[in-house]
């Protein structure tokens, strides 16, 4: 016997508004092939804000990202489901079963035992919800840095030098990856106030994290260099590759929209990073390379675990948590971000605080 509220919390998004409201729990929705899962934190992304502003393309098979990032347990699990009750798991948003927001008390998601073995990943960290970090975001980055070696043919990256475009939470995790596998690195970012968090948080040194403006220092000096901001630019491509190598590597990861191509050339870099392709272009007389890489699965997610348990000193991902926030100030702290009124140098976290009246047995 489960216990569940008549009435749950959750967040709403509504033609770029976003508001807390109170919905009826929906009992008919616990069936066999469901999981729901009860945050006990859930991240901010870049992704949500872009939703919220609709300066992000919704791919058709994947579904909105809004609320995405989040630890927590399982509470119900449908038969056919794989799961138990009690299950310390994440969430994989880019296998497409049918779901509702993480932004909530609850999150339901539905789909085929299989889609749901590879949707809902276990956490092997029983301390994550005392260290919290969110193993989304770092999954992509291992997937991304995968799939980078992949399609370039590289067999590592020791002894290469990686530039990094933005230094938000996604630049500075390249990073650390980038120099577990053996590479030099620096990041640049435009403002201050992420250059400084990184120092800070002793994530990276004064010599790996550098203004943009500084970036015409480094020219044809990258082996590969990582483009990381939200809305990658004509002019974040065109600064990431004057200080790529002759040979050198690009890699879109950052956010691009459909018709995005690399200036003067027909190199369409929104399809070679949602397809996950490769492609060779020219410019100033040099030869590059464009890659990109989109999404996770679920070998990624344990890959990341692996590292983080077996890595930690190189990996403390904790520190990347510059905020935490009840869920009841979420929907104007977040309205606030994306108006552009507040900003973070590092990830903001949600701690639900749920509570247990007016229960009802399923």
């Amino acid at each position: 016997m489960t216990e569940f509220p008549s009435t749950y919390t959750t967040a709403e998004l509504v033609s770029g508004a976003v508001t807390i409201i109170e919905k009826t729990f929906p009992r008919e929705r616990l069936l066999e092939d469901v999981v729901v899962i009860r945050p006990d934190y859930i991240g901010i992304c870049r992704a949500d804000v872009k939703e919220i502003g609709g300066s992000r393309d919704i791919p058709t098979d994947r579904g909105p990202l809004f609320g995405h990032e989040l630890v927590g347990s399982v509470s119900f699990a449908g038969t056919q489901s794989g799961f138990q009750k009690g299950d310390l798991v994440t969430f994989n948003p880019n296998i497409t079963p049918i779901r509702t927001t993480g932004f909530a008390e609850y999150v339901f998601i539905q789909g085929t035992t299989d889609q749901l073995d590879q949707a809902v990943v276990r956490v092997p960290e029983p301390d994550i919800l005392q260290n919290v970090w969110m193993p989304e975001p770092f999954a992509c980055i291992v997937h991304a840095t995968k799939k980078l070696l992949e399609l370039t043919e590289l067999v590592s990256f020791h002894g290469k030098k990686v530039g990094i475009i933005g230094a938000g939470c996604s630049g500075i995790m390249f990073a650390m990856y980038a120099k577990h596998l053996g590479a030099s690195v620096v990041v640049f970012n435009r403002g201050e106030m992420r250059r400084t968090f990184a120092q800070d948080q002793a994530l990276l040194t004064k010599e790996e994290v550098l203004p943009l403006t500084e970036i015409d220092n480094h020219r044809d000096t990258f082996d590969v260099v990582i483009v990381v901001p939200t809305i990658v630019t004509a002019e974040i491509l065109l600064a990431a590759a004057n200080i790529a190598s002759h040979q050198g590597i690009l890699h879109i990861y950052g956010g691009t929209r459909k018709g995005d191509r690399f200036p003067s050339t027909q190199v369409d870099i929104d399809t070679i990073r949602r397809q996950e392709g490769v492609s060779e272009t020219e410019y100033m007389g040099k030869e590059i390379k464009i890659a990109g890489a989109y999404g996770c699965y679920k070998e990624d997610y344990e890959e990341s675990f692996r590292l983080r348990s077996e890595y930690s000193t190189q990996f403390p991902l904790e520190k990347l948590i510059s905020k935490e926030i009840v869920f009841e100030k979420f929907s104007q702290l977040i309205m606030d971000v994306a108006k552009g009124n507040k900003d973070f140098p590092g990830k903001v976290v949600i701690k639900t605080n749920s509570t247990d009246t007016n229960m009802i047995r399923v």
